[in-house]
């Protein structure tokens, strides 16, 4: 990668509606997504998505969340999603999303991990990973070229995440970052290209 395009890396960001944040009447919140989207230093939209257990009314989330999925599509970036108690309801929605989508911080278990799988997503795993023997297997048993790893807003750095990562896998860290690298740079392609 030459020095540019670090530099760029370094100062990219997602945007996106969380769904946290999401008003009612989120048609402004919209607008004003839409703007940034089409920034060169906005790489993903995100994070968005359900939460079945925090924020509006699940029928304003599934709306916003639509129009989420068509700007995405429309900017070719990628999405970064936020599920929680809706890995059932994001499968509904996997044939509208055209793009790469990632489900950050994933909580679920094999059957919901391999579903989501089958449809396209790529699962990030956070610090649950270090001590949840159960996300450990699930964790072993995707193929590399479906995982990233965060460290999300725990006190954790995300070294000791990939050595924990490498360790469950039986591979060298620099192996692990190298194939991590390669998911970022193939779901990630759109920002290359600027």
């Amino acid at each position: 990668m030459d020095e540019e395009k670090a530099d760029d890396l370094l100062y990219s960001v997602s945007a996106g509606i969380h769904p946290w944040q999401l008003k009612e009447d989120f048609s402004l919140q919209i607008n004003q997504l839409t703007k940034l989207a089409s920034c060169k230093n906005v790489i993903a939209i995100g994070e968005c998505g359900l939460d079945r257990i925090k924020g509006p009314a699940i029928e304003i989330q599934l709306d916003a969340f639509r129009a989420q999925i068509a700007l995405a599509n429309r900017v070719n970036k990628p999405m970064i999603l936020h599920l929680v108690k809706t890995y059932s309801d994001i499968l509904a929605f996997a044939h509208l999303m055209k793009t790469p989508w990632i489900v950050h911080g994933f909580k679920g278990n094999g059957i919901e991990a391999e579903n989501l799988l089958k449809k396209g997503a790529r699962l990030s795993f956070g610090p649950r990973l270090l001590t949840d023997e159960i996300m450990q297997v699930i964790f072993t048993s995707i193929p590399l070229d479906c995982i990233y790893l965060e460290t999300d807003t725990k006190p954790v750095l995300i070294d000791e995440m990939y050595q924990k990562a490498a360790l469950l896998r039986n591979l060298e860290i620099d192996d692990l970052r190298t194939s991590i690298w390669l998911n970022f740079v193939r779901d990630f392609n759109s920002h290359e290209t600027r």
